[in-house]
C-alpha cells in the first residue's frame, strides 16, 4: 500500500514503514536542494537524503560559487535572491590574460548594450550563504508540495519497476515515481544505478583560498592563464571594510599540494607567489582561513536518465573551473528538467516515464557536450608551450577583443541569457 502526500512538509508512512513520494532525491547540497525547491514550487512531494544535515553543509562548506546572470534570474523565480542579495558582489567585467602577455582580453557588461537591464556579468557568493537561504525558501513555502529531508545514506535502488525503490540505512524504504542522482562528480548513486562514466584526468588540482586586500577589486574577476593552468580571482563582498576576493588556482597535482603545504608552515610564500600576478591590480594580500585543494577531471555519464532516474549537478557532468561554468550549467539543467515535469504534471502523465526522460537528455545534450567540449578545449590550448600555439593564442585574444559581435556572443552564452 502507498499513500500519496498531501500535506506540507509531511510524508506519511504505511505500517511497514514504507514511504511514497513523487521524486525522490539522492544528495542535498546545492544542486540538489535547489532542484527539490524547484520542484516544490510546481506542487510536486520531494524526499530528499543525504547523510549531512543542513547545518552541517553551512558550516564546512566555505568555497565560493560564481552565478551568472541567468540562473540569477532562476533564483529569483524562487524567492532566494531577495534573501541573498546582501552577500553577493557583482561581476562587472572580466578580464583575460594568456600569462604576462601585455594583451588582454576584457568582457564588460556595458557591451550587452541591446540588454537594458544587464548590469552584471555575474555574481560571486559564498556557498554557505547560498545553502542556508535555499534551505530558509524551503521552510517558506506554503500551500504547494513538500519536502522530507532524511540524514541517512542510500544502500541500494530497485528502479525495474512501476516504481523505484530506494533503501536507506535508516531502514526505511521509499517508493517514487523518480530518483535524481544529484551527489556529486563521485557519485555512488550513479555508480549504483550501473551509468557508465568517461574520466579525463588532468594531473591538475585546484588550490582555493579566499584572501583580504589593500586596493579595491573594482568587481573585476581576472582569469590569468598560466603554464600549469589558469589563476581565477574573483571579487567577493568586503567583510569588515576590508576588500575580499576568492581565489582559484589550477595548476599541476604536486604544485598545488605544495602549495597547500606551504600554506600551513611557510605562508609568506603562497602570498608572495599569488601578490606577483596581481599586487598592480589588488595591492597586497593576506590569505584568509585554511586553503583547500581539490583534484581536476572530466566526468562524463554515458546518459544522464535511466529508467525512473536523472543525473542532476556534477554527477551529470563535472567539468574543469575554468570559465566558472559549472554550476551554472546544472542550473540550466534544473531549469528544463522542472519546467518538463511540470508540465507533465499538468496532464498526468508519468515524469519516471523513459521516453520523457530520454527526451529531456536529447534536448539537452548540445548545451551540455559545448560546454564540457570548450572548457576542456581551452584548458589543454592555454597549457600549450611552443611558439606557434602561443601566437594563435594571442591572435585569438586580439581578435575577440576587437570584436564586439563575438564579445557578445560568448558574454550571452556564458550568462545564460
Amino acid at each position: 500500500m502507498v499513500y500519496k502526500l498531501f500535506f506540507k512538509e509531511k510524508v506519511l508512512e504505511n505500517k511497514d514503514k514504507n514511504l511514497y513520494s513523487d521524486i525522490v532525491i539522492c544528495g542535498g547540497a546545492l544542486a540538489g536542494m535547489t532542484l527539490a525547491l524547484a520542484l516544490k514550487q510546481k506542487g510536486f512531494n520531494i524526499i530528499l537524503i543525504d547523510p549531512r544535515s543542513v547545518k552541517e553543509l553551512i558550516n564546512k562548506d566555505r568555497r565560493t560559487t560564481a552565478i551568472a546572470e541567468g540562473p540569477k534570474k532562476f533564483y529569483e523565480g524562487l524567492g532566494v535572491w531577495r534573501k541573498v542579495k546582501k552577500y553577493v558582489e557583482p561581476i562587472k567585467i572580466i578580464n583575460i590574460k594568456d600569462g604576462n602577455s601585455f594583451l588582454d582580453l576584457n568582457f564588460d557588461f556595458k557591451d550587452l548594450k541591446d540588454n537594458q537591464n544587464i548590469n552584471n556579468l555575474g555574481y560571486v557568493i559564498e556557498n554557505s550563504y547560498l545553502i542556508e537561504n535555499i534551505n530558509a525558501s524551503i521552510n517558506e513555502s506554503k500551500n504547494i508540495g513538500s519536502i522530507k529531508r532524511f540524514k541517512a545514506r542510500v544502500v541500494s535502488i530497485n528502479n525495474k519497476g512501476v516504481l523505484a525503490e530506494v533503501f536507506l540505512s535508516n531502514k526505511k524504504v521509499i517508493k517514487s515515481n523518480l530518483v535524481v542522482a544529484a551527489d556529486g562528480k563521485n557519485s555512488v548513486i550513479r555508480n549504483m544505478l550501473g551509468i557508465e562514466v568517461k574520466k579525463t584526468l588532468y594531473d591538475q588540482e585546484a588550490f582555493v583560498c579566499n584572501i583580504l586586500h589593500t586596493k579595491k577589486h573594482n568587481n573585476i574577476a581576472l582569469e590569468k592563464f598560466l603554464p600549469g593552468g589558469p589563476l581565477a580571482i574573483l571579487p567577493m563582498k568586503n567583510l569588515n571594510d576590508h576588500y575580499r576576493s576568492s581565489v582559484v588556482w589550477s595548476d599541476k597535482k604536486l604544485v598545488t599540494r605544495s602549495r597547500v603545504s606551504d600554506s600551513k608552515d611557510n605562508l609568506l610564500i603562497v602570498r608572495k607567489e599569488i601578490e606577483s600576478h596581481c599586487i598592480d591590480w589588488i595591492g597586497n594580500i593576506k590569505l584568509m582561513g585554511k586553503p583547500i585543494s581539490f583534484p581536476l577531471d572530466l566526468t562524463i555519464p554515458k546518459h544522464i536518465v535511466g529508467n525512473r532516474f536523472v543525473l542532476i549537478g556534477d554527477a551529470a557532468h563535472s567539468i574543469h573551473p575554468i570559465a566558472g561554468q559549472g554550476f551554472n550549467l546544472s542550473i540550466r539543467d534544473i531549469k528544463y528538467f522542472v519546467k518538463e515535469c511540470s508540465a507533465r504534471k499538468e496532464i498526468g502523465l508519468d515524469i519516471g516515464s523513459l521516453k520523457f526522460l530520454r527526451s529531456f537528455e536529447k534536448k539537452r545534450i548540445f548545451d551540455i557536450n559545448s560546454l564540457v567540449n570548450a572548457t576542456h578545449f581551452l584548458n589543454h590550448f592555454f597549457r600549450y608551450k611552443g611558439p606557434n600555439i602561443k601566437f594563435i593564442r594571442r591572435t585569438g585574444l586580439h581578435v575577440v577583443q576587437k570584436s564586439k559581435k563575438m564579445k557578445r556572443f560568448f558574454m550571452k552564452y556564458a550568462m545564460g541569457i
